[in-house]
């Protein structure tokens, strides 16, 4: 049986060589139980020495954490109110719509009000919740699709193959996207496989808008959603810069 102190760093040995290593494997390893290492992966990364991943962990990335979803939700709150409210005036009834996870895209369903006969998708638990609470209001007419796939609790979405796989089958009338970051050409997100369900979502629907705040403009985020030239709308409080060619004045929505 290892000693606290041995644990620690045998875990990081492993994630210098292996690059990342998963929970369970390291479970097996030092002869212990999962949520002990899930503790020590805590106490690392507190410490500044991995990141912790879904299951696992990988070599510290300072620029690539993405903060959980109960510590976003805050940040720029009214201002995602705003981007929220002007969103949800963009469905109507009897349209197909989809919507990813994000703390603005997830404060869509508290504006919706007097649509009937509309099917909603979601990677996203909260938005699920949040429609099926409209719904009980008799506020919305809708039928609500929670996406399978795998779990990522910190963000409180659903994402992976099934996921993926699912979405290839819908044709959408419009989908709102969220991102973690953008420049002018691009949108960006933290997690690879949250950023392939956003792309995939937007290739299937005829139009797409992207929500997102100022404090996301050249912020750090790795995995490409997709370029501005596959998007229709942007709705946000960051001002259209003159270089970025991909949208003219009437399809950026500016609150």
């Amino acid at each position: 049986m290892y000693k606290r102190n041995e644990r620690l760093n045998l875990i990081r040995k492993r994630v210098d060589q292996y690059g990342q290593v998963a929970v369970k494997d390291l479970a097996i390893f030092l002869q212990v139980t999962p949520e002990t290492v899930r503790k020590d992966l805590e106490t690392l990364e507190n410490d500044k020495l991995i990141t912790r991943t879904h299951g696992g962990a990988i070599q510290y990335n300072h620029i690539n954490k993405e903060k959980s979803y109960a510590n976003k939700w805050q940040k720029q709150s009214q201002v995602k109110e705003r981007i929220a409210k002007k969103a949800a005036l963009q469905i109507q009834s009897g349209e197909i719509i989809v919507i990813d996870g994000g703390t603005t895209t997830g404060r869509i369903p508290q504006y919706l009000n007097d649509i009937t006969q509309t099917t909603i998708v979601t990677n996203s638990l909260k938005i699920a919740d949040e429609l099926n609470r409209a719904i009980e209001e008799q506020r919305i007419q809708a039928e609500v699709i929670m996406l399978a796939g795998k779990t990522n609790t910190e963000q409180d979405v659903v994402r992976g193959h099934m996921t993926n796989e699912l979405l290839q089958r819908f044709k959408f009338d419009k989908a709102f996207i969220s991102c973690g970051s953008f420049d002018t050409s691009d949108c960006y997100e933290f997690d690879l496989e949250e950023a392939h369900a956003s792309h995939i979502m937007i290739q299937q629907s005829q139009l797409s808008y992207l929500l997102a705040d100022s404090s996301k403009r050249d912020a750090h985020a790795s995995y490409r959603i997709d370029g501005f030239s596959e998007i229709d709308y942007m709705i946000s409080d960051y001002a259209k810069p003159q270089n970025m060619e991909y949208f003219n004045q009437k399809h950026w929505l500016q609150i």
